[in-house]
């Protein structure tokens, strides 16, 4: 094992030593309330003014000084600690715009296929999991065929034989589909019969039996889910706690995570236990958010914690081909020829829908709409352009504030026509870059070579002037931001061919994405920069992000963690960074 990386004092400013000093209690303060001094580093600030610095010091969970070495020891007060980061690169904390973050956890625990390369070996993982289990549900998922050597999409057929009686519900990698067998079928009373579709939904049927084969898309997966058991208050608190160590082991220090109230009931439940490793941004995910007002009114706000706005969805997935396009798909089944993909509950009741958006607006909430497609990436930019958002107004803490920017998450596919209403608008483009790398596979067999050229479209939108903010969409993807910024910068695939080149952006514009930007997304001034007064959330890498080779961008590892001063995870503690 190499030695460690990060070397502090435990009182004094003059000398560095291997292992932290134990000190007497008259002569430091708790560590929490001491001065942290950062030396001998290369600091990315992210902040325009003054991009670069060597040293920065910490009071109070904010940084108070940015700048020379010099100057932030002799601003320091007595008994600081000192961290020499040895020259190596310091960045803001990440900040992952669109994350589910205790479902991220949860399925830390659970069956994941994202790597079975064939049939044979996704019908073994699943035959494994269910072996003992008697009639326990499988669950799970993260699938995707398009890479195999046979892409065809599976049914229940697959993996009766090796689930029995046990019910299984394993969900495609993007969420959108699902891969359920006849026992969970059951369950749920689908049959050759009925149910018909549900409003936003489809159960894939033979068609000349009317037999489901196992499919289930966008709401008809609710369907089935709504009758797994739930996880009980342990085991939702674990799961977060797993969620955050991974998120933290990858630089990430705040979320802008897509949740409903039960989460928050778990979130609100670390905060005031202390646990919070990360700071989490959630915008609600519930049919009601009207209704839901006073109750995230009522919710305490603080920096840790914090409901800043609603999310609904106006269609699926590309890779489900359930993502609304204006035209066709190009690889449309000979009975299917006009199929275009779904449009989600929400957008089907647009009157409602805008109330939805304008109670947001007008208690300084911001509404995230999910849109995937080139036609309800359009439909969105139409609703917001309808809602009037001048002026100001009256915050929950009763202070008047700006009203919210309105989102959308994903904006994969866009109109070229669309691409400069996301500036004209005030719309934010919260986009999950390695989506690109896995949808390049698939997507020009999906929409055809024209369309695609205004997908994933990182260059155009910032030429254009629209807010950019990235995440990861994790656990449909890994959440390591540096296979993000790769795929950004590279516009390689997973399977390593460069597609939509014209659409590459540069590494500080990546980070930027990731930190400022993806802070002034949710109204977080106080995050996203190394800057006086800002929240003290900063990364340690173990090679210069900034530097190294674009290829070799995915490879940086984090060597610590911090958030609001203090060390959440660090590789000197014997830690690992979690499966990538």
């Amino acid at each position: 094992m190499r030695n460690r990386i990060i070397r502090s004092t435990a009182c004094g400013r003059a000398a560095f030593f291997m292992f932290a000093l134990p000190c007497a209690a008259t002569a430091c303060a708790p560590a929490a309330e001491r001065d942290l001094v950062v030396v001998n580093a290369r600091v990315w600030t992210g902040n325009p003014q003054a991009p670069a610095a060597d040293a920065f010091l910490v009071r109070d969970g904010r940084f108070i000084y940015v700048g020379a070495e010099e100057a932030a020891r002799s601003r320091a007060r007595e008994g600081a600690r000192v961290v020499d980061a040895e020259g190596r690169r310091i960045i803001p904390g990440i900040i992952d715009a669109h994350i589910h973050l205790l479902g991220g956890g949860i399925q830390l625990g659970r069956l994941d296929l994202r790597q079975a390369a064939n049939r044979a070996e996704f019908v073994r993982l699943i035959a494994d999991r269910a072996a003992d289990g008697g009639d326990a549900w499988v669950l799970g998922g993260r699938w995707s065929t398009e890479s195999w050597p046979d892409p065809t999409q599976p049914d229940k057929s697959w993996i009766d034989a090796v689930t029995k009686r046990s019910p299984v519900l394993l969900h495609r990698m993007d969420g959108h589909a699902a891969l359920a067998n006849s026992a969970a079928l059951k369950r749920a009373g689908i049959d050759a019969n009925g149910p018909p579709d549900p409003p936003g939904g489809r159960i894939e049927r033979d068609p000349a039996t009317g037999e489901p084969t196992g499919i289930l898309k966008e709401s008809a997966i609710d369907l089935v889910s709504r009758r797994v058991p739930r996880e009980s208050r342990a085991e939702l608190d674990e799961a977060l706690r797993r969620a955050m160590r991974h998120a933290n082991a990858h630089g990430i220090t705040c979320v802008h995570t897509m949740e409903d109230w039960a989460a928050h009931e778990v979130f609100d439940r670390a905060r005031r236990g202390g646990e919070l490793t990360l700071r989490i941004r959630q915008y609600l995910s519930e049919p009601d958010w009207i209704g839901m007002l006073p109750r995230v009114e009522a919710s305490r706000k603080d920096d840790w914690l914090r409901i800043v706005g609603f999310k609904e969805y106006a269609d699926g997935s590309l890779g489900s081909r359930t993502a609304y396009m204006a035209a066709p798909y190009a690889d449309n089944p000979p009975d299917q020829r006009e199929w275009r993909g779904l449009l989600r509950e929400a957008m089907l009741d647009r009157p409602a829908l805008e109330r939805m958006c304008q109670a947001a607006y007008d208690a300084s909430y911001t509404p995230a709409i999910h849109a995937i497609g080139d036609q309800a990436n359009h439909e969105v930019l139409n609703l917001y352009g309808r809602l009037p958002r001048d002026g100001r107004v009256r915050g929950p803490s009763g202070v008047m504030t700006n009203r919210g920017r309105p989102r959308i998450e994903h904006a994969q596919h866009l109109l070229p026509a669309d691409i400069g209403r996301f500036k004209e608008l005030g719309v934010t483009a919260s986009m999950q870059p390695l989506h690109k790398a896995d949808d390049a596979r698939y997507c020009e067999q999906a929409i055809g070579p024209e369309r695609r050229i205004t997908s994933y479209a990182y260059r155009a939108l910032l030429d254009a002037g629209a807010l950019v903010a990235f995440g990861s969409d994790w656990p449909v993807v890994s959440l390591d931001p540096f296979q993000g910024m790769h795929a950004a910068v590279t516009a390689k695939s997973v399977d390593g061919h460069i597609f939509v080149p014209e659409q590459r952006i540069t590494v500080a514009e990546a980070l930027t994405a990731y930190t400022r930007d993806a802070a002034l997304a949710c109204g977080d001034e106080p995050l996203g920069m190394i800057a006086d007064q800002q929240f003290a959330d900063f990364v340690i890498l173990d090679r210069d992000a900034l530097t190294v080779p674009p290829d070799e961008i995915d490879d940086v590892r984090v060597v610590a963690t911090y958030v609001g001063g203090v060390k959440r995870w660090g590789v000197e503690d014997g830690n690992e960074i979690a499966s990538r």
